[in-house]
């Protein structure tokens, strides 16, 4: 098997030894899209550099809010802010530090990782880089 770059959730992912199926003559990952999704989520709380624009995008959708509602979680004027982090695609947000530190720790607590938070706070969150050059790398299988 190889590792697949996989960009169906809005920015690159790296498939590590997927298992594959054949749908209509092409290989493609055999995988539960839900906890990709989910274990993609959980990997973002701990990513070791500042989130793009893209994944602010994927995490708000992931939790199903609208930009408003993550504005109001972060204590933010309107969604205008929102949309701003998320148009920039690729690129790295342009999310204060302070702002995105208090959102990874409420993603720590939503996706079930709330007892992670001190170390979160004490050593995991500080020093971001401002840019990750390598995609996320997600091993497979995944538990569902």
């Amino acid at each position: 098997m190889a590792n697949i770059l996989y960009e169906e959730l809005g920015f690159p992912i790296l498939l590590v030894d997927p298992p594959m199926v054949t749908v209509r003559g092409h290989e493609v990952p055999d995988v539960n899209l839900r906890a990709l999704q989910e274990a993609v989520f959980r990997m973002l709380v701990v990513k070791p550099a500042r989130f793009t624009g893209a994944e602010v995008r994927f995490v708000r959708k992931h939790l199903r809010l609208r930009q408003a509602d993550l504005a109001e979680v972060l204590n933010r004027a309107n969604h205008t802010v929102v949309s701003q982090w998320e148009s920039r695609g690729d690129g790295p947000a342009g999310m204060d530090y302070n702002t995105e530190v208090v959102l990874r720790i409420w993603m720590a607590t939503r996706s079930g990782r709330g007892d992670q938070v001190p170390e979160l706070l004490g050593s995991g969150l500080k020093n971001l880089a401002d840019r990750q050059d390598t995609p996320l790398e997600v091993p497979l299988p995944l538990a569902v």
